[in-house]
């Protein structure tokens, strides 16, 4: 192993016998720690939920519907995953997350290409991209995101705005997940 690979991320116990007095402090030790700190710093996330309960398609084109994600110190967005309950009789549910900047201005879309779950999909549809791992969860009917913008200054805020939604679906969201950095 070269000095510049990182020590592995695990989430691991520290034992009494790791630390009793008159033992040496160890190579094992500091593996642990270094190990336990990227842990949580490669996997521990915060979340805000966006909720649509019901026949959601009376949300369409609303701004802050379900709240905002303000971000309390910079941030980047590591995931996100959507839902849909039941699967409407035509069209498309399309979800957008916009960005306020620390003056209050809208700034548009973080995404490229939006989440968007179709009439073709099955009840209790989700929709998952993780950044961190790479991992991908694409059913049919799911179009999978892809960010234009992810790390976000204190201040900052996103919101969902559902800019289209099948007709007759019930109960959809998106969760966000990010962390905050330097």
């Amino acid at each position: 192993m070269a000095a510049t690979d990182p020590i592995e991320s695990v989430r691991e116990e520290l034992f009494n016998g790791d630390v009793e007095t008159n033992r040496p402090v160890s190579e094992g030790i500091l593996k642990k720690f270094g190990g336990q700190s990227n842990f949580i710093n490669n996997f521990q996330t915060d979340i805000k939920e966006f909720k649509l309960n019901g026949a959601y398609s009376v949300a369409t084109g609303i701004t802050f519907f379900d709240g905002v994600a303000s971000f309390f110190y910079n941030s980047q967005i590591v995931g996100v995953s959507f839902y849909n309950g039941q699967s409407g009789s035509s069209g498309t549910t399309t979800f957008d997350l916009r960005w306020i900047d620390v003056s209050g201005t809208d700034q548009g879309s973080i995404f490229s290409t939006t989440p968007k779950i179709s009439n073709s999909s099955s009840n209790e549809t989700v929709g998952f991209r993780n950044l961190t791992t790479s991992t991908d969860v694409t059913p049919t009917g799911v179009t999978l995101p892809t960010f234009s913008k992810t790390t976000f200054n204190e201040g900052e805020a996103v919101y969902l705005v559902l800019t289209s939604a099948m007709v007759a679906a019930k109960n959809c969201g998106l969760t966000l997940f990010y962390k905050p950095i330097n």
